[in-house]
């Protein structure tokens, strides 16, 4: 029987983490992306809280967490302090976009605080090869510089990026209603995050833990890319393009999603 949710807050140096909790059984921590919270897994807390204690947060700086300071942080080390908070010494991971590449940093960094690592396109710091996505991220930047948050968050929202999501009705739901309530933070100041050093695309033969990477056919080329050089350098990892879906397939076709995760993260149990 699943269990009601309960939400709460863990103090971090110079700040604090919202999280989302429910369920029981073996942990799995859902990490959102950039410009997101923790609700942009509301198509997944049913199923997946059915079969494993779920805890989903805000990373710093989104949704209801503080935002960065003027200290270095790193986001997977806030990782470890949430699970340090609630009690939880080994976990499952599922990441997308930003929120992949904090999880594939947790598992190369702590691999004896990680399970299964579920990985939706994936944003690899050190990666060189993102010319499309480097040049949206640099156009919304200047937006918000020249005219305001709101034409930021309306360029953001409405980029190539998120049009197969939008399409949906529960992304387009989700998508307006998160983004709308996005503070634009990052996009006024210079984010002190470090992430793991060397870089993560430099480190990817350290992620040891059985490893599913999903990405979407109509998903930009860059993430693709990254894709494939996930699965090729990780010795555990294996590469899944799922047909007609773009970058946020948890939202595009949870139904699917859902199915693709719990099979992989099952798959523990009968290796």
């Amino acid at each position: 029987m699943t269990t009601a949710p309960a939400e709460g807050r863990i103090d971090i140096d110079g700040g604090s983490l919202h999280y989302r909790r429910q369920g029981q059984g073996e942990s799995l921590v859902l990490v959102h992306g950039f410009g997101l919270d923790l609700r942009v897994w509301a198509p997944q807390w049913p199923a997946l809280a059915d079969h494993y204690d779920v805890i989903s947060y805000d990373l710093r700086g989104f949704g209801r967490s503080s935002p960065p300071g003027v200290m270095p942080y790193a986001h997977h080390q806030d990782l470890l302090a949430l699970l340090d908070a609630v009690g939880v010494k080994r976990t499952h991971l599922l990441g997308h976009s930003l929120g992949g590449g904090i999880a594939a940093s947790f598992a190369v960094a702590y691999p004896e605080r990680t399970e299964r690592v579920v990985l939706s396109a994936p944003l690899l710091r050190g990666y060189t090869q993102l010319d499309q996505l480097m040049a949206l991220l640099k156009s919304v930047w200047q937006i918000a510089g020249q005219d305001g948050l709101d034409a930021a968050r309306t360029a953001w929202l409405n980029a190539s990026l998120f049009a197969p999501t939008l399409q949906s009705p529960a992304g387009r739901t989700l998508l307006t209603q998160i983004m709308s309530d996005y503070s634009g933070w990052h996009w006024q100041h210079r984010d002190p995050e470090t992430g793991l050093e060397p870089p993560l695309a430099s480190r990817l033969n350290e992620l040891l833990a059985p490893t599913l990477v999903l990405v979407g056919t109509r998903d930009l080329p860059d993430f693709a890319r990254m894709g494939e050089a996930l699965a090729a350098q990780a010795p555990r990892a294996h590469l899944e393009l799922l047909p007609d879906l773009g970058h946020g397939p948890s939202l595009e076709n949870a139904a699917l999603f859902n199915i693709r995760v719990l099979e992989f993260l099952r798959a523990a149990h009968s290796a």
